[in-house]
């Protein structure tokens, strides 16, 4: 009798635990959301060296669901406002071998009129996240993302760099107009290389301060580059720190790459500067013609592998930006 009394007790258990299967996924499925923005928190807190408040009733009701606040990498004394948007799962992302992919879903359900906002994607398979700024006028359609897109202690200065699409009303070289040179090489390029030399470092909105090194001027003036394309360098060096102080009109990442060395994660990244508006004048050329000024810069960074567990995380992140080369291109020739 006991037997079969609990033989029926464990039929009963069988059958309400098939029942209640539903609703503890239902259960899961809406805790995975809280748990995707307390890891997302967590991770852009660590890596960003900020701090983060979630959104409250009304900004949650405006897909607002962190608000990070850190100090500018190189703006002194100011701070950076990022508002976030966390997502997970394969609807709106997908693990890709050097990167992710974000789903147009995610973009459109992110973007706004009035305000850029920061989406970070959780991979719930490996617990990495990826990021994306979307801008108002950012286009709905699935992007593929690099590794750089992955959240780590070098997501603070790509942060830095979004944000400065709008930082002043003179963008693109407004105003800049380069006098083409005439008369002996020699002489010009010695002259020039003087004031590179005492140039030392200028200033992005974009890319914080460039420093010239002898690894711009080699390579603008390498002995198989095209003659004229080292006389165009020529002309515009004495330029470049009235130009790089504006955002450019376009700013493209060319290459990216990331290894890891003893304690340490390293990336590299060339970074694509276009000025469109500035202007070249020549003494036997009548009027000023429109040219594209091109520059490419070099970012370094190096973060420590674990630096979610670093007490010193600040003091292990060096970075620098160094010029790669500058040029420029007639209107005719872009």
């Amino acid at each position: 009798m006991v037997a079969l009394k609990l033989l029926k007790i464990m039929k009963s258990l069988l059958k309400s635990k098939k029942n209640v299967i539903p609703d503890q996924t239902v259960k899961s499925n809406s805790q995975n959301g809280s748990d995707a923005e307390t890891l997302a928190a967590s991770l852009m807190v660590s890596a960003c060296r900020g701090e983060v408040c979630w959104g409250t009733r009304e900004e949650d009701n405006s897909k607002i669901d962190l608000i990070l606040s850190t100090e500018h990498p190189w703006y002194s004394k100011e701070r950076m406002i990022v508002l976030i948007q966390v997502k997970s799962g394969a609807t709106y992302g997908q693990r890709m071998p050097q990167g992710f992919n974000l789903t147009s879903a995610a973009i459109k359900a992110a973007k706004r009129t009035s305000h850029d906002i920061c989406v970070i994607w959780l991979c719930r398979e490996t617990n990495e996240a990826f990021w994306s700024y979307v801008h108002p006028d950012s286009r709905i359609s699935t992007r593929t993302y690099g590794s750089y897109h992955r959240v780590s202690p070098a997501t603070l200065y790509d942060l830095a760099r979004c944000m400065s699409k709008a930082t002043t009303n003179a963008f693109g070289g407004t105003g800049v107009i380069i006098r083409r040179k005439e008369g002996n090489y020699s002489n010009q390029r010695k002259l020039v290389h003087t004031g590179y030399k005492n140039i030392g470092e200028v200033f992005s909105p974009a890319l914080g301060n460039i420093e010239f090194t002898r690894l711009g001027w080699r390579h603008m003036f390498r002995a198989n580059r095209a003659a004229k394309y080292k006389q165009f360098s020529l002309d515009l060096i004495p330029y470049l720190d009235k130009i790089i102080t504006q955002p450019s009109t376009d700013h493209a990442i060319t290459s990216n790459k990331e290894w890891a060395s003893g304690n340490f994660i390293y990336r590299s990244t060339e970074h694509l500067l276009k000025y469109e508006k500035v202007r070249c004048s020549a003494k036997q050329k009548m009027g000023i013609q429109p040219i594209t000024v091109i520059i490419k810069a070099i970012e370094e960074i190096r973060y420590p592998k674990c630096w979610q567990a670093s007490a010193m995380l600040s003091q292990h992140i060096d970075r620098r930006v160094v010029l790669k080369s500058a040029y420029y291109k007639l209107k005719d020739e872009s």
